[in-house]
């Protein structure tokens, strides 16, 4: 890597990373990011979740995700957001620019948290969603007939179980609407039992795929005796073509259509993470994807980067590369994205060589889903104001964001993009200031 051409290195590929990157590409540095593969993001529901909900014994859900975050700090004053809330609209935008550069568009409402279906046949909390899911929110009041399409083999999602759910778990929210459910059998593929949301997504990207599936669905509705006023399918939709194909669907049914929230979805995940790549690649952003920072240290008035780039297994090593660049973003996850290491009870930050401490019977509930949230996950980085990390030895060049600060519980909070995009881009302009 030419050193004389980076500015701000960011270590990870992520929504915060991202983020960070952009900022700085933004405040016209130049920007390279180092990572193996697009972290968590890439298993994500490809949505935005800013505060969805305040944890505790009682949580409390936020219709209004900015209101939401004035009564977190209200209850956890060192929460990240102290730091970086200034920072969310221009960290969202950002990332909803990014989205779009790349094709994926990301839809909001009105400054609201609403309730999407999900894959288990709950409803997920989101600020904004992509646009294959806009249409699937939830409308308190109304009365709508809503089909719920299953595919035959396709396991991970049943539809006549979901559209149960709904029917019943929507009173909570205010829904009134009447939920059916069909599940079509797609027969490219051949005779298969079972088929994954990968296959099945790679399936309909086709030419034959997409045909198949519009004239099932078109069929099917032309032969029932009711019209819906909403169509939802799993996920499934296409890696590449999903925005074409929902737009057949809709000609198709003439009626709104949409995907439900994705859990864990790769197909999702896949669209979103390489959206925010092109995004960032038309930006002028360097990107070396499959690569791995083993090393940071201060040297001088900057900051040595050691990283390991090209193919690496037990028969490949790779090439050790050596950077010293002016300033550092570490975006790197925290417990899921592995940014944030644990062994037995021990749990460090290994690039930064810092030990958080031990996690205590305190900090654990035996209820794994317990509505305050288990606390040894509020473990992390600690940053000053500027987002640097509270290290002198690096001289405030080394800045940290994301999931990998301490002081938040994004999952039971339903606010880890929100975090990631504020503190992101805080991380980033900071960044690009010390050149």
């Amino acid at each position: 890597m030419n050193t004389n051409k980076t500015d701000v290195l960011v270590i990870g590929g992520g929504t915060a990373a991202c983020v960070a990157a952009d900022a700085a590409l933004q405040a016209g540095k130049h920007v390279t990011m180092v990572f193996p593969n697009g972290g968590s993001s890439e298993i994500s529901a490809g949505a935005i979740d800013i505060m969805g909900v305040i944890p505790g014994e009682t949580p409390s859900i936020c219709p209004s995700y900015k209101e939401g975050i004035k009564k977190l700090l209200e209850k956890y004053p060192d929460h990240v957001y102290a730091k970086c809330k200034e920072e969310l609209d221009a960290g969202t935008e950002a990332l909803l620019s990014l989205a779009q550069a790349g094709g994926y568009t990301l839809k909001g409402f009105d400054g609201k948290n609403a309730w999407i279906p999900n894959m288990m046949g709950t409803f997920s909390v989101n600020a904004y969603v992509p646009s294959m899911a806009y249409d699937g929110a939830v409308v308190p009041g109304k009365q709508d007939r809503i089909l719920v399409v299953g595919v035959k083999g396709n396991v991970a999602f049943n539809a006549q179980a979901a559209a149960m759910s709904y029917q019943q778990y929507q009173k909570k929210l205010g829904g009134k609407a009447t939920y059916f459910s069909t599940e079509i059998q797609i027969k490219g593929w051949g005779d298969r039992r079972k088929i994954s949301d990968g296959e099945l997504a790679d399936y309909l990207d086709t030419e034959a795929g997409k045909e198949e599936l519009v004239s099932l669905i078109k069929t099917f509705c032309m032969n029932n005796r009711y019209a819906f006023d909403t169509i939802l399918f799993p996920p499934v939709l296409g890696y590449l073509h999903y925005n074409e194909i929902l737009a057949d669907l809709k000609a198709a049914c003439g009626c709104k259509v949409a995907e439900v929230a994705a859990l864990g979805n790769s197909v999702v995940g896949y669209r979103f993470t390489r959206a925010l790549y092109r995004g960032l690649e038309q930006k002028g952003a360097k990107l070396l994807r499959g690569s791995s920072v083993k090393k940071i240290e201060a040297a001088d008035d900057k900051v040595k980067v050691e990283y390991i780039s090209g193919l690496t297994d037990q028969y490949h090593p790779g090439h050790t590369e050596i950077a010293e660049v002016p300033a550092v973003v570490l975006a790197t996850g925290g417990f899921v994205g592995g940014g944030i290491k644990a062994r037995h009870t021990e749990v460090w930050v290994e690039l930064l060589e810092q030990h958080l401490g031990k996690v205590t019977t305190e900090q654990l509930d035996r209820d794994a889903l317990h509505p305050a949230g288990q606390e040894f996950m509020r473990m992390g980085v600690q940053v000053k104001e500027d987002m640097s990390v509270c290290d002198t030895k690096y001289n405030g060049r080394v800045f940290a964001c994301g999931d990998v600060l301490g002081g938040q519980n994004f999952a039971s909070e339903r606010s880890g993009a929100g975090i990631a995009a504020a503190s992101a881009y805080l991380a980033g302009k900071n960044a690009a200031a010390k050149i």
